[in-house]
């Protein structure tokens, strides 16, 4: 993953340094969050990347779930804590099977916290967009055109 920059000014913006990031998909933006103070947990589904930057990796492969490819769920069972998520994976290989990788968050919602802000990366794409829409339920948010903040619950 390489966030852009305007991506990564909203998260200076939105989280204070030191906060945690669990962040899917791993690539040189995890290696700007480090430099930038956050402390990151990656889950990732590629070898080269996994422990490319710092120990605190998840790997976890991507599983055939019928209708879309995504993390093995098995994987991601006690996730740690953290205070924001950065969906910018898993990815495939550039084959149309793989093409929405991201979408089975949506069915495996229940495997993290989304009280936290969410950055979906890329949704310029469908499928991303799809997902981004999937994640908003009732809260607050800003589309920046390539990504869009999920900021919190709305007041009722």
């Amino acid at each position: 993953m390489k966030l852009s920059n305007e991506a990564i000014e909203v998260i200076q913006q939105t989280l204070p340094q030191g906060s945690t990031i669990l962040e899917l998909g791993s690539g040189q933006g995890t290696k700007d969050l480090l430099d930038m103070g956050y402390k990151v947990i990656s889950i990732e589904q590629d070898p080269e990347w996994q422990y490319k930057y710092h120990d605190n990796y998840i790997p976890a492969p991507i599983k055939n779930y019928g209708n879309y490819w995504w993390f093995d769920s098995e994987y991601l069972n006690n996730l740690p804590p953290y205070d924001f998520l950065l969906v910018d994976g898993p990815t495939g290989p550039p084959t149309p099977e793989f093409h929405n990788c991201r979408i089975g968050l949506l069915d495996h919602k229940h495997l993290f916290n989304l009280t936290v802000p969410i950055l979906v990366d890329d949704t310029n794409r469908p499928d991303e967009g799809l997902l981004a829409k999937g994640l908003i339920d009732n809260k607050e948010y800003t589309d920046y055109g390539r990504f869009i903040l999920i900021h919190k619950l709305l007041e009722k």
